[in-house]
């Protein structure tokens, strides 16, 4: 029997809207009505499925996504640090800095205490292996634009550089079967 699994990226955020990283869960990060728009019209098209488990991130943002997803299915969610956002070193600041100052090197480059993404793409795979063990028909995953491109790069066996050039938009969904 396969289990399938649907991975989405939160709505925008008001920290999507002024380009700023966010990376710590007490900060005021919050979708706007853009990104509650952007999860209702995923709701919609995810209205037949019926979840039997919700993960989400330990950020504010994939919680309230995940809400407005799973509509009135009764489910408790599984908070996975695995899946949250990259320590980037810059919360707060301009992602465009960010990215700059992570060009030279982009998988091992760390900066202010942050993580590098071969860390956080360690973290994420481990999450993927646990993910095959469980026993569930349809999970939720719901989670940020960089985890997801690790997890896009993983099911597809992409190298390093083409998993960091894929583009994930706010509240696009990725379906894998496992």
């Amino acid at each position: 029997m396969s289990m399938k699994v649907y991975f989405i990226r939160h709505g925008q955020t008001n920290y999507n809207v002024l380009d700023l990283c966010n990376d710590d869960p007490t900060k005021d990060v919050h979708l706007t009505k853009f990104g509650i728009k952007q999860a209702n019209t995923v709701a919609k098209k995810l209205r037949g499925v019926k979840f039997d488990a919700v993960f989400v991130s330990d950020l504010k943002r994939t919680r309230e996504t995940a809400k407005i997803v799973i509509g009135n299915q009764n489910l408790k969610f599984t908070v996975d640090k695995r899946i949250s956002d990259r320590k980037t070193g810059f919360d707060s600041k301009p992602a465009s800095d960010f990215f700059r100052a992570m060009e030279k090197n982009i998988l091992n480059t760390k900066i202010n205490n942050g993580e590098s993404l071969a860390e956080e793409k360690e973290r994420v795979v481990s999450f993927l292996k646990d993910l095959k063990s469980l026993k569930f028909n349809k999970i939720l995953v719901s989670t940020h634009g960089e985890v997801l491109k690790i997890v896009y790069g993983y099911y597809n066996q992409l190298p390093n550089n083409e998993m960091w050039e894929t583009s994930i938009d706010n509240c696009q969904v990725l379906e894998f079967d496992l």
